[in-house]
């Protein structure tokens, strides 16, 4: 380790370079295969930036599925894989490169979006260790870092997957409780197992914090996959993530490391895809191949992924596209092909694997031999229609939450002033648990939407972001329906995608009509960043509590963490001093 090697004092002022090296390592250790593929198809034939970005990722991430299903046979044959992944990635690469000097055009086109990755990846780990040396930090440190209750350990599942895995131990219960193995796809898991041989320094907690938190950080990619089809500036495309990444949703998602945000970021992939085909088009091989994989990928990240759905059918229609049989069957067979494995991982080798599916259709936590559409009949059966139309009201409501003003900045700013932490925890966990706190001061784009039907004004937005709020609209609308109840939409049990989506939608109203009060709307995102996330100390834990933790100010990652973020108020913040036209 790097603290056996040199003095603590040095490793303390060294701690912003390890944290964005280490960071930086597991990002680009990921990257490394879908880059590698990538450039082989390139080579062969033409590719968009799109198609480059999107199958760069893909790649990697299906390798590491891969990856979980062999270091589930032979820990010895996952060693072997995962060095030979590495090794070959690397060697193909810069074979390629160096035969096909044109592949650099296409690398300085893709370059933006994991640039963002990288830079927001490292500025939010900055923040998240920045009251624990990240070299000495516990696993858990997201389960206590922003509130005083202990989080769930949702975000360590894949964590413990992983090490029972590697260490040939029996994979449940697998954590917190009675939690079976198959209770929670595999994909990060098999990621981090691709990984786990390979690292410089530190400890195996942090090696998969930080890759868990590149992983979510994806997020950024399928945004500007999603505005590149969209044919947005590079100015629209700044003031957008201006926004997005000084949200508090973001920012929390992306270092509480459960893997929904990357679940999102294959959802986002294939709605670009969807919207990137030209009107009345048939969608080609390698669009409708691409839509398959990311929509399995996604389900494998995270089951809660399955809400975005209903929008796929609307921007299919809307965009009158047509698919041929060859293509559809093919999409069909790499379908089942990736899911079909993982559900008979959860029929037969750690049954029932239907747990969380009963207890959000069904209102059943335990454990028991049902099977899902037993249980769901069971439920509706067992109630009235007034009850179950009640239920729905409830789950309607719930978006909302109790204070629809956190959120905005102002409450948050009276409650710093008069010294009020518990406001801001109210804050926090507002933004955290309801959809409407989530979003923020972006609903300030209902009020521009509203007017603009109320006066019939024709909309003039970003072409195509109505579509992604109407498709937002009806995934959540079916997910209020399908969930039980009563009230069980709270943000965890949604689909990130949708959140995503509705942002951009709500944005493009926006930065088309009132251009001018921006600004205004960004200034208080960044005062409820401030406040609310950034510079919240998390409470110590008593000795009864599991670990024993006391926080303590690291002024270098602080020094580090103001320059990144400066760097990034810098980067961002010019696109909101022009009046130029957002596209």
């Amino acid at each position: 380790m790097l603290t056996s090697i040199i003095p603590e004092w040095t490793t303390t002022l060294l701690l912003p370079f390890s944290t964005a090296f280490l960071y930086a390592f597991s990002l680009i250790l990921f990257l490394l295969p879908g880059f590698a593929i990538s450039a082989v198809i390139a080579s062969r034939r033409e590719l968009r930036a799109i198609d480059s970005v999107i199958l760069s990722i893909s790649s990697s991430a299906v390798l590491g599925y891969v990856a979980f299903w062999v270091y589930l046979l032979s820990k010895v044959l996952g060693e072997i894989f995962s060095y030979t992944v590495v090794f070959s990635s690397v060697l193909t690469l810069a074979l390629t490169l160096w035969r096909v000097r044109g592949l650099k055009n296409l690398g300085k086109q893709i370059a933006r979006p994991f640039a963002y990755v990288l830079v927001v990846g490292i500025f939010y780990s900055y923040l998240f260790f920045l009251f624990t040396n990240p070299l000495k930090a516990p696993f858990e440190l997201a389960n206590f870092r922003f509130f005083q209750e202990v989080r769930p350990g949702d975000n360590l599942i894949p964590l413990f997957f992983a090490e029972k895995i590697y260490d040939r131990q029996p994979v449940s219960p697998v954590c917190c409780g009675d939690w079976l193995s198959s209770d929670r796809p595999p994909l990060q898991v098999g990621i981090f197992l691709l990984q786990r041989p390979i690292r410089f320094f530190g400890n195996t907690g942090l090696q998969y914090l930080l890759l868990a938190i590149a992983l979510q950080c994806l997020w950024l990619a399928g945004v500007c996959s999603v505005l590149w089809v969209l044919q947005a500036s590079t100015l629209y495309t700044q003031q957008v993530l201006g926004f997005l990444v000084f949200s508090g949703f973001f920012f929390y998602n992306s270092v509480y490391t459960w893997p929904k945000l990357l679940a999102a970021t294959f959802i986002l992939f294939a709605v670009s895809l969807l919207l990137g085909a030209s009107e009345k088009s048939k969608l080609t091989m390698l669009e409708t191949v691409l839509i398959a994989v990311c929509f399995s990928l996604a389900l494998l990240a995270h089951s809660g992924a399955i809400f975005s759905t209903p929008g796929f059918l609307l921007l299919f229609l809307m965009k009158r596209l047509r698919v041929s049989w060859q293509a559809c069957a093919c999409a069909l067979l790499l379908i089942t092909f990736f899911l079909l494995p993982w559900m008979a991982y959860q029929r037969f080798y750690d049954p029932p694997g239907n747990r969380l599916l009963k207890m959000h259709l069904a209102d059943a936590g335990e454990i028991d031999s049902r099977s899902t559409w037993q249980a769901i009949h069971e439920a509706y059966a067992s109630r009235t229609v007034m009850t179950l139309l009640s239920y729905k009201w409830a789950n309607l409501r719930t978006m909302f939450g109790p204070d629809p003003g956190a959120g905005f900045g102002v409450a948050e700013v009276v409650a710093a002033t008069e010294s009020r932490s518990g406001g801001l925890e109210n804050s926090r966990i507002a933004q955290r648990e309801y959809i409407w706190n989530a979003i923020g001061v972006l609903n300030a784009g209902w009020l521009t939407f509203l007017a603009c039907l109320v006066r019939r004004k024709k909309f003039n937005t970003l072409g195509g972001a109505r579509l992604l709020l109407a498709a937002a609209a009806l995934n959540l609308t079916v997910w209020c329906i399908v969930l039980f109840g009563p009230g069980q939409t709270f943000v965890a049990h949604s689909s990130y995608a949708d959140i995503i989506l509705l942002s951009l939608g709500l944005l493009s109203f926006l930065l088309t009509y009132i251009r001018r009060a921006v600004f205004l709307l960004w200034i208080l995102q960044l005062v409820n960043f401030a406040i609310v996330w950034a510079g919240v100390k998390p409470t110590p834990l008593t000795p009864a509590q599991t670990p024993t933790f006391s926080p303590v100010l690291q002024w270098p990652l602080l020094i580090a963490g103001l320059i990144c973020g400066i760097g990034l108020l810098w980067h961002f913040g010019q696109s909101y001093r022009t009046s130029l036209p957002a596209r």
